[in-house]
């Protein structure tokens, strides 16, 4: 991906599609003679430049299309935009014709000068964004750090309040300022250690082998903390994992249909309706919670099988199981109108999942299974009754699957920093690198090769600190953005 910072960058900046408004996004430098050359302020309006935030409402004027188009102009000047350059946004009506239409005129009105190069004027540039292209100005400019950069990808992508909070606290800079501490924690060991280095032969001892293994343990201790490595487990960002199992005709899909509002799963009469697993995610209490449907389990010969044979039962039963394996919340589904059989009760404690909630379904028909009739070790679980036909217990049911996640001890405050996925795998070669050092250092090994490992694990922080940098690190990044972010 290659970016030209010289040149004027141009991205609509609100979803495709029809809309009441639309809005267009340009930052560079030449962003003034390219909205001088389409835009006339209102009667009374002007066009102020001068630092800070202005607005200005008038038209825009089409010349391919002799039509003028009302607008309203927002100015924002460097360096006090958030790209650091100037920055002006086109408001404007939502119109995908209209839009497709002032986008070309802007673009070409970009070239429009290559002509009269040959009379020495200046050549305007102006190219649509790439991906992400704004907010990589934005750190380029030193505007926001490459932590807080990433923290804006997932601002965009929180789905629920849980998770747009903990991203808000690493735009604050939370993130960057936990490793900016750890960061310095280990330029002072290796200045120390350096110094020792330097002072071998005259029999100085600047550091001791003891306090380069105890703060060699204290960063490694700030690193773990700050990674979540020695914190409650954390909430997902595709949400917590929550799995509906039980018997054929236990009315699981009904369920799932009920948690969601809508009829999500087909429903019917007939026994092992679902043949598959299906997935939604479902809002409770600001927590996202990934529900899955699976299909119906029977025992067969004392050992779990799904109804019928072949080999597509044996991709279904493979599903089913791979979700309960992986579940962080199972929801077990029984039919109360029929007798629990000793085979669901076995099956019930084959599942390793900590978190389980036992559900009575159908408690509006003539029950034979109560909770009395509940083994003493069921019973150690949360058991609610519900009714998809009255909608008895499902309120009860959802405030019981956010309770579990709360009682479970996960973590949902934005306090701590959060990091994404590209960081974990950085922060875990840094706690490698760190473990390493350990090991030299009880061997015996010299200060020389302490002191290279400890650079290395500098340079590693620099890349979640955005000080050591390659273009394939700013590539990948960015690229997850959208056009016009």
């Amino acid at each position: 991906m290659s970016f030209g910072l010289s040149d004027t960058i141009l991205a609509v900046s609100t979803p495709s599609g029809r809309s009441l408004k639309v809005i267009i996004r340009l930052s560079g430098k030449d962003v003034f003679s390219c909205l001088e050359s389409i835009f006339t302020p209102g009667d009374g309006e002007k066009i102020t430049l001068e630092e800070g935030f202005s607005s200005c409402h008038g038209h825009i004027y089409l010349e391919s299309e002799k039509i003028r188009i009302p607008a309203c102009i927002y100015i924002m000047k460097s360096p006090n935009s958030y790209t650091r350059e100037d920055i002006i946004e086109i408001h404007t009506f939502g119109s995908p014709p209209l839009l497709e239409m002032l986008t070309e005129t802007l673009l070409s009105s970009g070239s429009e000068n290559v002509c009269r190069e040959n009379r020495g004027e200046a050549v305007r540039s102006i190219r649509t964004a790439e991906p992400g292209e704004f907010t990589k100005r934005a750190f380029l400019n030193g505007r926001i750090s490459l932590a807080e950069a990433e923290s804006v990808l997932r601002i965009i992508r929180s789905r629920t309040d849980s998770e747009l909070l903990m991203a808000v606290s690493n735009l604050k800079g939370r993130l960057t300022e936990c490793m900016n501490n750890i960061q310095e924690e280990l330029v002072n060991l290796c200045a120390r250690i350096e110094a020792a280095i330097d002072f071998l032969d005259q029999d100085i001892e600047l550091i001791t082998l003891d306090e380069t293994k105890k703060q060699l343990e204290y960063i490694k201790e700030k690193l773990y903390i700050v990674a979540g490595s020695r914190q409650k487990p954390r909430i997902p960002h595709y949400g917590v994992k929550t799995v509906l199992v039980g018997w054929p005709n236990a009315g699981k899909s009904s369920l799932f249909n009920k948690l969601l509002n809508h009829s999500r799963a087909i429903v019917t009469r007939v026994r092992g309706t679902t043949r598959d697993t299906l997935e939604a995610d479902m809002d409770l209490e600001g927590i996202n919670f990934r529900i899955i449907d699976t299909a119906g389990i029977a025992y067969g010969k004392g050992e779990p099988a799904r109804i019928g044979t072949g080999g597509l039962e044996s991709v279904i039963e493979q599903r089913t199981y791979g979700s309960i394996d992986t579940a962080q919340i199972v929801v077990f589904v029984i039919d109360g109108c029929m007798n629990l059989s000793s085979e669901q009760i076995k099956f019930f404690d084959s599942i390793t999942t900590g978190s389980k909630i036992i559900v009575i379904n159908k408690i509006d028909l003539q029950q034979k299974t109560c909770y009395a009739d509940l083994p003493s070790k069921m019973k150690t679980f949360p058991v609610v009754k519900t009714s998809v036909l009255t909608d008895e217990g499902l309120n009860e049911l959802k405030k019981t699957i956010a309770s579990a996640v709360f009682e479970d001890n996960i973590d949902l405050s934005a306090s701590d920093a959060v990091f994404t996925t590209r960081q974990r795998v950085v922060v875990s070669r840094v706690l490698d690198i760190l473990g390493q050092i350990s090991t030299l250092l009880d061997e015996g090994i010299g200060y020389e090769l302490v002191a290279i490992d400890l650079r290395r694990a500098l340079d590693a922080i620099g890349e979640v600190t955005g000080e050591v940098l390659t273009d394939d690190i700013l590539d990948r990044i960015f690229s997850e953005f959208c056009i016009g972010k």
